[in-house]
C-alpha cells in the first residue's frame, strides 16, 4: 500500500503533551489506518493477536502475535516482545528495542514510521510542499507566517530538499504583484556577476550592444531568489550588500541609481554562520539576508514521505514495490534527497518495464553507498547506547559533508555519528583539515 502524498486526515489531538504514533507507510493490508496511537497499554500487532485493543494486520509474513509495543516507564515506546519471524528497526533485526522518533519499524512486509507528534503542531496549505512528516508541517506553517512579512528570508537545506519550492511558495503567498526571478549564484562567472545582478547600459563593455536590466530590476515589485548565495564571490558580496541596504541599483557603466522594490529570498546548502566565522562569507551580508531563516528537512527526517514521492515519480500505472525495495528506500540514506529519489523513480520506470513487481535488484547500485550515520536510531534494551554497526566513512562522503556544513566540525560529527575527535582524524586522513573551521579541541 502506498499512501497518497496529499493524505493528511489524521486524528485531532487535544492532549497538552506530545503523542507517540505508528504511521503506516506500506503494507499488503490495504485496510490499515494511516496512524495508530502508542500508549502505556501494550499494543500487540500481528495476524491474530489475542489481546484487547490489538492491531490485526492481514500480512501473511507476520506471526499471529508478531510484536508488542508499549511506553513503559520511560517516555519512548519500547518493543517488549517480538516473534521469531523477525522485527526490524531501521533495517536491524531486534527482539526488544527502545524506539526513537523517525525509526522505521518492519514487521513481516508491513512498514511503519514511529513518530512523536507535538500536541501543538500546526500546519498550513502550501500546494507544492506536501508530506505527512512533522518537519514538513512545521515548514509549511513557517512559510505561512513569513510570507507576508517585508523581510529577507534565508532558506538553508541540503541539496534536493526543495529550497526553490520554498521560495516560490513564499512569493505566491506574499501578495507581491511582480514576478519571482530565480538566479543560481554558483553558475554566474565572476566576470559577469555585476551585469547579471545589477544590469548594464549599452556600451558598458565589449559586446554590450544594448542595455540589460539585471535580475534585481527584473524582479521589481516581486521576489528575487538568490540560490547558492554562499558561492557569491567576495567582491560581489560587497556590492550586493550595498544594493540591499540602499535599495537602489546602479547598472554597470551607468551613473544613475535606479530605485528597486524587491523581496529577497536567498538559499544555500552551507551553514552560513560557520562560513562567516571562517571569513568565507561577509557577516554583514549574512545579517541582511537572514531577517528570517527557514530550514528544509532532508528525507531522513521525513521517512513517511519517501514512498509517496516515489509514487509520484513512477506514475499511476507503475507495478507494486517489492518489500526488499521498500526496506532499502526507507532505511538507506539518500544524500541528494528528493532529487535522488526521483532519479530512482526514473530508473525504475526504465528498467521495470513489463515487470509485475519492482524490486531492489533493479536499482541495487543506488544503495551501495554507506549511510552518513548509523542506520539504527533505536537501540536494544540490553545494549549500551554507544553500540553501533561499523560503517565505512569514505573521503568522497566526508568531502561532501564538509561542503554542506561549511566545515563545521560539530555538525560533521552529528551527521557522521562520530565524536569530534574522530571527525578531525578523518579530516587529517583525507587532507581536508584546512577546509574545516576551527573547533574546540576538547571532547
Amino acid at each position: 500500500m502506498l499512501f497518497d502524498e496529499t493524505q493528511r486526515e489524521e486524528p485531532r489531538r487535544t492532549s497538552s503533551v506530545a503523542s507517540w504514533v505508528l504511521r503506516t507507510v506500506h503494507s499488503p493490508d490495504r485496510g490499515l489506518p494511516p496512524e495508530i496511537a502508542i500508549g502505556r497499554v501494550p499494543l500487540a500487532i500481528g495476524r491474530a493477536p489475542q489481546r484487547d485493543g490489538a492491531l490485526v494486520i492481514a500480512d501473511p509474513r507476520m506471526s499471529r502475535t508478531h510484536a508488542t509495543i508499549a511506553i513503559i516507564g520511560a517516555k519512548a515506546p519500547t518493543i517488549v516482545d517480538s516473534s521469531s519471524n523477525g522485527t526490524f528497526v531501521d533495517g536491524v533485526r531486534v527482539t526488544d528495542a527502545v524506539l526513537a522518533d523517525g525509526s522505521v519499524l518492519r514487521a513481516g512486509d508491513t512498514f511503519f514510521v514511529v513518530r512523536e507528534v507535538p500536541a501543538s503542531l500546526g500546519d498550513a496549505e502550501v500546494p507544492d510542499l506536501v508530506g505527512r512528516a512533522p518537519a514538513m508541517a512545521k515548514l509549511r506553517e513557517a512559510i505561512a507566517l513569513v510570507a507576508k512579512a517585508d523581510a529577507s528570508v534565508l532558506v538553508i537545506g541540503e541539496s534536493g530538499t526543495g529550497k526553490e519550492l520554498v521560495a516560490r511558495a513564499i512569493h505566491a503567498r506574499s501578495g507581491r504583484e511582480g514576478p519571482l526571478v530565480a538566479v543560481n549564484c554558483a553558475a554566474i562567472p565572476e566576470s559577469l556577476a555585476d551585469s547579471t545582478l545589477f544590469g548594464h547600459v549599452a556600451g558598458a563593455f565589449t559586446g554590450a550592444k544594448g542595455a540589460h536590466d539585471g535580475v534585481l530590476r527584473r524582479a521589481e515589485r516581486g521576489t528575487i531568489f538568490l540560490d547558492e548565495i554562499a558561492e557569491t564571490p567576495p567582491t560581489v558580496q560587497a556590492r550586493l550588500l550595498r544594493v540591499l541596504e540602499e535599495r537602489v541599483v546602479t547598472p554597470v557603466g551607468g551613473e544613475r541609481a535606479v530605485p528597486i522594490d524587491v523581496r529577497v529570498v536567498a538559499a544555500t546548502h552551507v551553514e552560513l554562520r560557520s562560513a562567516v566565522e571562517r571569513g568565507a562569507f561577509r557577516g554583514d551580508l549574512y545579517a541582511r539576508l537572514s531577517d528570517l531563516t527557514l530550514r528544509t528537512p532532508p528525507l531522513r527526517e521525513r521517512r513517511e514521505d519517501v514512498l509517496p514521492i516515489l509514487a509520484r515519480g513512477l506514475g499511476p500505472d507503475a507495478p507494486p514495490l517489492a518489500p526488499d525495495l521498500v526496506d532499502a528506500l526507507l532505511t538507506h540514506e539518500l544524500p541528494f534527497n528528493v532529487r535522488e529519489l526521483l532519479k530512482i523513480a526514473a530508473e525504475l520506470r526504465l528498467r521495470g518495464k513489463g515487470r509485475e513487481v519492482l524490486d531492489r535488484a533493479l536499482v541495487e547500485e543506488r544503495f551501495a553507498r554507506p549511510p552518513s550515520a548509523p542506520p539504527a536510531r533505536a537501540r536494544a534494551i540490553s545494549d549500551p547506547p554507544s553500540v553501533r554497526e561499523p560503517i565505512e566513512i569514505t573521503r568522497e562522503h566526508v568531502e561532501e559533508l564538509v561542503r554542506e556544513t561549511g566545515g563545521n566540525v560539530s555538525e560533521l560529527a552529528r551527521r557522521l555519528g562520530r565524536s569530534r575527535r574522530q571527525v578531525r582524524r578523518y579530516l587529517d586522513q583525507y587532507g581536508l583539515r584546512e577546509r574545516a573551521g576551527d573547533d574546540d579541541e576538547r571532547d
